[in-house]
């Protein structure tokens, strides 16, 4: 059944024959990040007369993706998201691992919540590991460009490194991401939002016990750009963060995943007001993987 199933992915989007040599996982994970901008807000907050505070948007975000090993060192995925800045994409990456790298790499196409003609880029990503030591890695994706006929005049790219090591039921980590999705909103005006992080977390496990635990920090800024014509306007919201994420296997073949992540301190940059209460820009999922062996 598994194979099956996997395997009319594969051909949909033309990677076909594929072949399994382990469990195929599938995950569905979604829920709620209330720090967002309206997508369909073409007035900036810092020049509104009515709207001047921030206003916080329940924006629902989730992913569903199908991962399997074609051969002991490569494996494929297909995963569709949907984020508040880059809004909805798919992607299908390839990626080789051995001991000491491994390397990932796919084309995505990216789309709002309006039909029209998708963009379509490159993603992809690199890790270095010395085993039981440390391990780096780093990776992006961008749109090929608008000049295409199949691609429209949007554009999405992303970037992050990320570094850490290894203790005892322990692995600190630092990172370092951004994404941007710049689009016309309409014939006058054109809307960038970007979001740029720097944090660090610790996964904490235990070999007697089923459950993972991840603890977040770090800080944020989350701005949109409104040019319209020679004028531009800027929104900016910048805040230190802090979350967590809990993993539980409750049986072979399902993972149970829920996490909870909330602005602690945070500014706005005038004459733009930042909301009054942090809990109104929390971002909370939960989800599961199911393993077929």
């Amino acid at each position: 059944m598994k194979h099956t199933i996997f395997s009319l992915f594969c051909l949909i989007f033309l990677f076909s024959p594929c072949q399994f040599t382990e469990a195929l996982e599938f995950e569905l994970n979604g829920g709620l990040n209330l720090l967002t901008y309206h997508p369909d807000r073409e007035t900036a907050h810092s020049v509104s007369e009515n709207f001047m505070k921030f206003q916080t948007y329940p924006f629902v975000i989730g992913n569903v993706s199908v991962r399997g090993d074609i051969t002991n060192t490569l494996a494929i995925s297909i995963n569709a998201v949907r984020d508040n800045v880059l809004l909805n994409s798919v992607n299908i990456l390839l990626s080789n691992r051995t001991d000491y790298f491994r390397f990932e790499f796919g084309p995505f196409a990216g789309m709002d919540d309006k039909p029209e003609i998708p963009d379509v880029g490159i993603k992809g990503s690199i890790e270095f590991t010395f085993p039981g030591i440390a391990f780096f890695s780093f990776g992006g994706s961008s749109t090929l460009g608008s000049s295409f006929d199949f691609s429209s005049n949007n554009f999405r790219e992303s970037a992050e490194a990320r570094f850490g090591f290894w203790m005892s039921n322990l692995i600190p980590s630092i990172s370092a991401s951004t994404k941007s999705f710049t689009r016309q909103a309409n014939e006058f005006m054109t809307l960038r939002d970007t979001l740029t992080r720097f944090q660090f977390s610790v996964d904490m496990f235990s070999k007697d016990t089923s459950a993972t635990f991840r603890i977040d920090a770090g800080y944020e800024t989350y701005t949109r750009v409104y040019t319209g014509g020679s004028e531009e306007n800027v929104d900016e919201l910048s805040a230190w963060f802090a979350g967590f994420e809990f993993r539980f296997q409750v049986s072979k073949p399902l993972r149970i995943i829920t996490g909870l992540e909330m602005p602690i301190i945070y500014t706005a940059v005038g004459p733009m007001i930042a909301p009054d209460f942090p809990w109104n820009m929390f971002k909370a999922n939960a989800g599961f993987i199911y393993t077929f062996f």
